[in-house]
């Protein structure tokens, strides 16, 4: 596994440096720390909590909230490793059962230890069951680019009630706005009959049962002298509002986090209130952890000028504590083939000179850029760990595209239709397939359509719908390189059998978005996919976001990082603009090219529009295998 947030943890965190001192020991009503990638972050925090010990606060009185389950098992244990290291006794039965953990987590366990008037009695839906709940009573939206989970969740985080987002509506006079509130009004009704809560509901009643009944307000504000809250930039409205509650008795707000890391808009986060903090709370104080402890001197100064160039942010520098100008590395390949050849080469190569396989990673702003990078490595015998997604063969879309690729070239075969499964979008496919699909074409043009009906077929909305649309390519892709359905079984089978063969739970490498990777770090990290439509992704709204998002994946890296980008992903592709900001913040000798063709593309102007009958480059033996004639080739990448 890879290390935590910091680097030499336990080295940083005794002693504090002078920052990170200062921070831990501040004494103002209101405080926030503003801690870069790498600044110790963590290592304050725990240092915060020791302080406060040592002032006399008692344990059960300070609330500490991380934004993952995940990270709190983590903090708990780091907090319990420091306090043994200083001699104290730590009862783990006791200590267990401390306040630390997420803000929904505490919110559950208040509501169940010290319900408010008039809360039911309730089960926590998780978002399977809560995804049962809106199919069984249909609660979908007209328009496919909502997620009717994320829509309802929104409400939640702004703590709008359904009588309040359907008045909300009104007052727009918005049709869409209407729908989705009357959807939210049938799910909370839904929910409530079965006596569930959903996670968003968690922090709702809570706050309800504090803002409508002062002597619970009082009590349950009672029960804490001091908030330390991580992770500060992704709070919401909702959160924002239970810590304003939780300090109603004169409890010490203590926060930490980086607006520069503000990467769950989606999740309804807001990097406002992050920068307003010196205006929103009383008695506040801001400190700045500047000396990066994790990265060379190349990759803080590049990072650097990348996120400078965000409007909305605290100003901030970070000074290495590494000098090393260990060269920043550029590639840009000739397509995802070549991008996943370049990977295996590169962490093949870093093992040959002893690093082990868990220092290094493989990031990406899309899961499918993913996709062949992870069968590449797993076909080489590299040990992997994939985050964010399942083994590729198994992806929904993938499954689709492969068994109605070989049921459709040989309807005799049942184990295609096991590998298409069942259900309504099953059901759907094979319904359109006999008007969609040519079954006399050739092979590679038969899985061209497949990949178009599979991915415009039932897609979900928003970003979701465009990972599906480009893992049914991705599929589609793989399967038209092959001579026919026959090679395509034997190539699935083996790459599923080389999947499962490099799944490892310790030493391996590791594959994720750069989601999932937040708050970790590597020696080595390669980010793949750096094109203009991935970084910043086609779909995203919000520019410095996704600028934020190249930042936080550059950051993970220690010693090596490695940006690759491809000239052609299904269509022809421009480097993305975030390489060129990194650039103008390094010297010539602290950037490498992989190759000159790698500095050519990057300089180089957009590419021309692709013609949608672009051929397929297959390679010599592939196009006698299947004996394309004159006239009636077919496109290399299939497009929307």
């Amino acid at each position: 596994m890879p290390a935590m947030s910091e680097p030499a943890l336990l080295a940083a965190e005794s002693p504090l440096d002078a920052e990170q001192r200062l921070a831990a020991e501040a004494g103002a009503e209101s405080v926030l720390v503003l801690a870069g990638p790498g600044t110790g972050k963590t290592t304050t925090l725990v240092g915060r909590y020791i302080h406060l010990l040592d002032l006399g606060a008692l344990a059960p009185r300070i609330f500490v909230s991380t934004f993952t389950s995940r990270a709190a098992l983590e903090l708990r244990g780091r907090i319990g490793a420091r306090l043994a290291g200083l001699g104290r006794d730590v009862e783990p039965e006791r200590f267990g059962r401390m306040p630390i953990g997420t803000l929904h987590g505490m919110a559950l366990r208040l509501l169940q230890r010290h319900p408010p008037p008039g809360c039911p009695r309730f089960r926590v839906f998780d978002e399977q069951a809560c995804a049962r709940v809106i199919a069984h009573h249909r609660l979908y939206l007209s328009d496919d680019t909502r997620k009717p989970t994320d829509v309802f969740g929104a409400y939640k985080d702004r703590l709008l009630s359904p009588a309040a987002a359907l008045a909300e509506a009104k007052a727009k006079n918005d049709s869409d706005l209407l729908e989705a509130a009357e959807a939210y009004g049938r799910y909370q009704q839904a929910l409530a009959g079965e006596g569930g809560f959903d996670f968003g509901d968690l922090i709702m009643e809570l706050v309800r049962g504090m803002e409508e009944d002062e002597d619970y307000r009082a009590r349950i504000s009672g029960f804490f002298d001091h908030l330390l809250i991580d992770e500060y930039q992704d709070i919401n409205p909702a959160q924002e509002r239970m810590l304003r509650l939780l300090r109603a008795q004169g409890a010490r707000l203590w926060a930490v986090g980086d607006d520069d890391q503000c990467l769950y808009a989606w999740r309804s986060a807001d990097p406002a209130f992050i920068l307003g903090f010196e205006t929103a709370w009383p008695n506040p104080a801001l400190y700045r952890l500047s000396r990066n402890y994790r990265s060379t001197a190349t990759i803080v100064e590049a990072a650097s000028a990348l996120i400078g160039a965000n409007r909305r942010r605290h100003a901030k520098d970070q000074v290495p504590h590494s000098a090393s100008r260990l060269a920043l590395t550029i590639a840009g390949l000739d397509d995802d083939e070549a991008e996943a050849d370049y990977v295996l080469r590169v962490v093949q190569g870093l093992a040959g000179r002893g690093m082990p396989w868990h220092e290094m990673a493989v990031l990406y702003r899309a899961g499918h850029v993913g996709s062949r990078i992870q069968i590449r490595l797993a076909e080489a015998g590299v040990p992997l760990v994939v985050r964010g997604s399942g083994e590729f063969w198994q992806l929904g879309p993938v499954r689709l595209v492969a068994g109605l690729a070989r049921l459709l070239a040989d309807p005799q075969d049942m184990d295609a239709r096991a590998v298409l499964g069942h259900g309504k979008r099953v059901d759907k496919l094979l319904s359109q397939a006999p008007e969609k699909i040519d079954t006399d074409v050739p092979w590679p043009a038969l899985c061209r359509q497949v990949g178009r009906l599979v991915s415009a077929t039932a897609r979900p909305p928003g970003e979701e719908g465009l990972q599906w649309r480009d893992l049914a390519f991705t599929a589609a892709d793989l399967a038209a390189e092959c001579e026919g359905a026959a090679a395509f079984t034997a190539l699935m089978e083996e790459q599923r059998r080389s999947l499962r063969r490099a799944e490892s739970g310790g030493d391996a490498v590791v594959l994720s978005t750069i989601h999932g990777a937040k708050g970790l770090e590597w020696s080595a990290v390669v980010v793949a996919g750096c094109e203009a439509d991935l970084m910043p992704h086609e779909s995203s709204p919000d520019l410095e976001e996704e600028r934020r998002l190249m930042y936080v994946a550059a950051t993970r890296a220690k010693r090596w990082l490695v940006l690759s980008f491809a000239a052609e992903r299904r269509k022809a592709a421009a480097p993305s603009p975030y390489i060129a900001e990194m650039l103008r913040g390094l010297a010539e000798d602290q950037i490498r090219y992989h190759d000159p063709q790698s500095r050519e593309r990057l300089h180089a102007g957009p590419p021309k529009p692709a013609k949608a009958d672009k051929p397929l480059r297959l390679r010599p033996e592939l196009k006698a295998s299947i004996g394309i004639r004159k006239g009636r080739a077919v496109p290399k990448r299939t497009r929307v």
